[in-house]
C-alpha cells in the first residue's frame, strides 16, 4: 500500500506521471468488460478477474492500466518492467515482491487471452487484447463504434464504453483503492451512462449480482471505500418520489458520482457520507 494511510506514495504519483505522457486523457473501456451482455450466465471479465483467487485486484488495476496506454485506435506493445508497474499501483516492495505480484497478474491475463506476450531478453513486451478475453486484438471502443455504425446496430451496442479520467491514474486513486472499489466506481460509470454527476445512482444486491456479478461484500465495501475516497456521495430518497404515499414506504440509499474529486489527490479518509432523514412511524430501511 501507500507510505502514508490512505494516501499515495510520491513514487507512485511521480511514476504516474510519467506513464500520464504516453496514456490517454481519458481510458475507454467497454461497458462488456463491466457487466454481462443480454442474458449471459457467465459472469463478465471485470468479476473474473477479481475472483480468478489471490491478486484479484492487481489483475483488474493493470489491465485497466495496459487500456489507459492505449494511445492509438489500435493497441501497441508495451515495453513496460514489472517495477515500474508495481511502482505505479503502490505495490509494497516494487523491486522485488511487488514486480513478482505484476507478473503473477500478467501470466494470469495471457492466459485467460486478454493480452498477448513476446518474451525478448529481460521484458515482456505486452500487447492488450480484447477486452472480452476472446483472444481478438483489440481495438479502441469508439473507433470499432464508428466503423460498424453504419452497417450493425448490434456492434455499435457491443461498442458501448464509459471513460475513465487519466487523473485516475496520474493523481493516485488506482493506487489507493482496493479492487472491490474500483470495480464499484466502474460499475456506477456504467449505470451513470455520461449523463452528469446530478444523477442519483442505485442498484440493488440483486442488481449487482445479475448485471456485474459482483457480491453484496464487494458492493458494500467498495461504495463504502469510494465514499471515504470523495468520490461517491451517498443520500437516502423514497424509492419513488413521484408517489403521495412513498414517504410512508421505503427509503434507500442513492449515489451520486464525485468525479470532479479525481482531479485531486486521492486520500482515503473514514468518514460517514450518508445523509439521514428523521426516523419516522411506518419506515422501512430497504437495500443500502
Amino acid at each position: 500500500m501507500a507510505e502514508a494511510a490512505g494516501a499515495p506514495s510520491l513514487r507512485a504519483l511521480k511514476m504516474a506521471e510519467s506513464a500520464g505522457r504516453l496514456g490517454r486523457r481519458r481510458a475507454q473501456v467497454r461497458y462488456t468488460f463491466v457487466e454481462r451482455f443480454t442474458h449471459t450466465e457467465q459472469p463478465p471479465p471485470m468479476a473474473r478477474m477479481l475472483r480468478g483467487g489471490r491478486g484479484g485486484q492487481v489483475r483488474l488495476k493493470l489491465y485497466l492500466s495496459y487500456l489507459w496506454l492505449q494511445k492509438e485506435d489500435a493497441a501497441r506493445e508495451l515495453a513496460i518492467r514489472h517495477s515500474a508497474w508495481a511502482t505505479l499501483l503502490d505495490l509494497p516492495d516494487p523491486e522485488k515482491a511487488g514486480a513478482r505480484r505484476i507478473s503473477d497478474a500478467q501470466a494470469w491475463l495471457e492466459e485467460h487471452r486478454f493480452i498477448d506476450v513476446r518474451r525478448t531478453g529481460r521484458l515482456n513486451l505486452v500487447t492488450v487484447l480484447d477486452e472480452n478475453g476472446r483472444a481478438e486484438p483489440w481495438i479502441a471502443p469508439g473507433a470499432a463504434a464508428k466503423k460498424e455504425k453504419e452497417t450493425s446496430d448490434l456492434g455499435v451496442l457491443l461498442h458501448r464504453y464509459i471513460q475513465i479520467p487519466q487523473t485516475f491514474w496520474t493523481r493516485g486513486h488506482i493506487a489507493v483503492l482496493s479492487g472491490a472499489a474500483v470495480a464499484m466506481f466502474l460499475a456506477l460509470l456504467c449505470e451513470n451512462g455520461g449523463l452528469g454527476e446530478d444523477v442519483p445512482l442505485w442498484f440493488s444486491p440483486r442488481d449487482a449480482e445479475g448485471r456485474f456479478a459482483l457480491s453484496e461484500d464487494t458492493r458494500s465495501k467498495g461504495l463504502r471505500e469510494l465514499g471515504n475516497a470523495g468520490l461517491v456521495t451517498t443520500r437516502r430518497r423514497p424509492v419513488n418520489e413521484t408517489d403521495f404515499q412513498a414517504e410512508a414506504l421505503y427509503m434507500r440509499n442513492v449515489h451520486f458520482l464525485q468525479m470532479e474529486r479525481l482531479s485531486g489527490t486521492a486520500a482515503l479518509a473514514p468518514r460517514r457520507r450518508v445523509v439521514r432523514v428523521p426516523k419516522r412511524s411506518g419506515l422501512a430501511a430497504d437495500d443500502a
